[in-house]
């Protein structure tokens, strides 16, 4: 049975181990009812949350994190600018032949190499993963709703080789128990990264975020099964899609 390796998997706990979790919308106190609509329905929805998101939302210019328009109100008393004057990520961002949307952050520099695979390199990753499940709610003034954070190495400083999105080792007999790579890497992230190079930066390095992939639920975990912790769950993370912000900091050639 699956559970028997409950234990075997303890390092994964859930598909994120949670550091910190906040919401950021503009009505906090109402309830994030969830409605199953038509695939369909759904898939419009998320692009049109998607460009919402992305006209919302800028890199910070001293760290890159992604940054609401006017959370800066009026001018900034330590550079004396106006957060209006910031390009929010719709103007660079870009969609690939997959339907992955990233974004390049202009203001760092990566000269390194690009991954291959999740087979064939490992990474040292510093990430914000944000998620929202879009809504057509009329409380909300996005079609995004309610957005929440997840999982940030960025509250510890500190960035992580091979987070479980990225790549996870699965035994034989967890597989053949029934364990599966899909319930917990997300193919699509990994497709995403390859559009970006390496920093080179050290780990000691203060993060600064190089760029986004953004994840529409169709192309994240859509309405399949996911390791929760404890058993397999289609609901957690249903509908929701995905961004990650990110600095990668080093590849390094996986150990075979």
């Amino acid at each position: 049975m699956i559970k028997k390796f409950f234990f075997a998997l303890a390092a994964y706990v859930s598909v994120y181990s949670v550091t910190s979790c906040k919401k950021d919308d503009d009505n906090k106190d109402e309830l994030d009812v969830y409605v199953d609509i038509p695939l369909e329905q759904r898939n419009a929805l998320d692009d049109e949350a998607i460009q919402q998101y992305l006209a919302k939302y800028y890199f910070h210019p001293t760290n890159g994190k992604l940054t609401a328009k006017d959370t800066i109100v009026g001018t900034n008393p330590t550079t004396g600018i106006n957060d209006d004057e910031y390009p929010t990520l719709d103007n660079f961002a870009q969609r690939d032949e997959k339907g992955i949307w990233y974004a390049i952050n202009p203001n760092v520099q990566a000269e390194g190499n690009s991954i291959t695979s999740n087979k064939n390199d490992s990474i040292l990753i510093s990430y914000d993963n944000y998620i929202f499940r879009a809504t057509d709610n009329k409380n909300y003034k996005y079609k995004f709703g309610q957005v929440r954070l997840f999982s940030s190495t960025t509250e510890r400083g500190v960035p992580v080789y091979d987070p479980v999105f990225y790549h996870v080792n699965l035994t034989d007999e967890q597989i053949k128990s029934g364990f599966k790579e899909e319930y917990y890497v997300l193919e699509n992230f990994v497709e995403g990264l390859k559009h970006f190079k390496a920093t080179n930066r050290s780990s000691s390095d203060l993060y600064h975020m190089q760029g986004v992939i953004i994840l529409p639920s169709r192309l994240a975990y859509a309405r399949r099964k996911v390791w929760d912790g404890n058993y397999l769950n289609d609901q957690i993370y249903r509908d929701y899609s995905f961004v990650f912000s990110f600095e990668l900091n080093k590849i390094i050639p996986r150990k075979k």
